[in-house]
């Protein structure tokens, strides 16, 4: 005999959409800052801090990330995936990929940002090759 049981399907409040997508773009560079557990701590939590600021830069400036290559620059604006945004610095051990990424955001230059990039790939290093 088949049940009349009714099941109550879970909803998602979507209506603050604006920080939903904040909170989503800036775990991106989180999740990849923990790729290898040799990144200290406060570099992690810096990239998060720092990916909050970036991803908070006018569309027009994250569209300036532009790469040919699949999954690499800016991704976002995707109608299936409307709360998703992705920023990739490609070759993260070149330091001159550093600078062309830290140009695009900060034309004047952004100390505290190469430092904590830096000091990032150093790191990260330990999961290439």
């Amino acid at each position: 005999m088949a049940s009349t049981k009714s099941v109550k399907v879970p909803t998602i409040d979507f209506s603050n959409h604006q920080e939903l997508k904040t909170k989503h773009s800036t775990m991106g560079i989180h999740k990849k800052s923990t790729i290898c557990d040799k990144v200290p701590n406060d570099i992690r939590e810096g990239m998060f801090g720092i990916s909050k600021e970036i991803f908070e830069f006018p569309l027009e400036t994250k569209l300036k990330n532009f790469s040919e290559k699949p999954m690499h620059g800016y991704m976002g604006m995707i109608p299936q995936l409307p709360l998703y945004e992705s920023l990739c610095i490609p070759d993260l051990l070149n330091p001159q990929s550093h600078e062309t990424f830290t140009n695009i955001f900060w034309p004047h230059g952004n100390q505290h940002f190469r430092n904590l990039i830096k000091s990032y790939s150093n790191h990260a290093t330990c999961g290439i090759g």
